[in-house]
């Protein structure tokens, strides 16, 4: 019996019959942690959490497409929510992605209920209505963007202080 070196897996090596050569067998690698145990002590990762995030903000705009053709309060909200939560449970390395995601989010949902709301023709009237809207709710980015950045700026603090 024969051990590899280094962290593959043991080989043990017998005695075939001379016309086929030595027999490998090699054991089966140890099964890490699972995607929902790594996501809890590690974090989940910056495209899951800009995935989840988009999801959750694409609901917000469908209700909002739903009573008009307007940003509203379904909106707001999720992306409110999606701006506290992506920073409390992304993987520390990926703190800065979520530290744009408001703003990115934001856009986007503007953008689609611009474009699937029915009251813009043509890409120029789209492109002046987000502007437009992006504009009008400015303090409430900023509003979000701050907190975001004080969710991300707190799990920052408590590393240093772990450390």
């Amino acid at each position: 019996m024969t051990g590899s070196t280094g962290t593959a897996a043991p080989t043990v090596t017998a005695a075939g019959p001379a016309l086929i050569g030595p027999v490998v067998v090699t054991a089966p690698p140890v099964p890490g942690p699972g995607l929902l145990d790594r996501a809890r002590s590690e974090g989940v990762t910056g495209p899951a959490v800009v995935a989840l995030a988009g999801l959750l903000v694409g609901f917000g705009a469908a209700l909002d497409l739903q009573r008009g053709a307007t940003l509203g309060a379904g909106t707001f909200v999720t992306v409110a929510l999606a701006a506290l939560a992506a920073p409390a449970v992304v993987r520390f390395r990926s703190l800065p992605t979520t530290l744009v995601l408001p703003p990115l989010l934001l856009a986007a949902a503007a953008t689609a209920v611009a474009y699937l709301g029915g009251q813009d023709h043509g890409r120029r009237e789209v492109v002046l209505d987000v502007g437009t809207t992006l504009a009008l709710h400015a303090p409430v980015l900023f509003l979000v963007t701050a907190a975001t950045l004080l969710v991300a700026l707190a799990r920052l603090v408590v590393r240093v202080v772990r450390r």
